[in-house]
């Protein structure tokens, strides 16, 4: 089976452990209150931003240059990639069966995460439905890390104790 859309076996590792440190990392930044203090100021291009500290529709920028601290969208982007690539790297021994654990956790996983999202839409209320979004945003990608390997976990030991 062809697969060339995974990521090479070689990067899975240093991904991973990658991923795990800055998901964490992640994690804590928001929720350490005193950590969200952390400013790495940075003048950014900005295709739309509030300008105004807060104040909504007050002092939007369009397409323009802005001073921001930017550790959390530098989290967010080594998550995502190192998440992404860990993923979707080959595993040693990439055949049919490993392809259809990875559909199958696919599959799954964003059938839950759609379900998340629909009980935010119907039981989350107000300002902190951003924050759940921002953490659904993650979560297909965590839980398709997770029951793709709770599966090839499954299976690499059933295998086992067929030999």
């Amino acid at each position: 089976m062809k697969t060339n859309y995974l990521f090479p076996h070689r990067l899975k590792s240093i991904s991973g452990v990658l991923f795990i440190i800055s998901f964490i990392t992640l994690v804590v930044f928001y929720s350490v209150p005193e950590l969200n203090e952390l400013q790495l100021n940075a003048t950014v291009f900005a295709i739309i931003a509030d300008a105004d500290n807060g104040k909504i529709f007050n002092g939007i920028t369009f397409f323009g240059c802005i001073e921001n601290s930017i550790a959390d969208e530098l989290l967010v982007l080594i998550v995502l990639t190192s998440g992404i690539i860990y993923a979707f790297s080959k595993e040693k021994n990439e055949d049919e069966m490993v392809a259809s654990i990875r559909l199958q956790s696919l599959a799954w996983a964003t059938i839950i995460n759609y379900a998340l999202i629909l009980l935010s839409y119907l039981f989350v209320y107000g300002f902190i439905f951003l924050n759940v979004l921002m953490a659904v945003m993650f979560s297909q990608l965590l839980i398709f890390i997770l029951l793709f390997r709770f599966k090839m976990f499954r299976f690499y030991n059933s295998h086992q104790d067929e030999e």
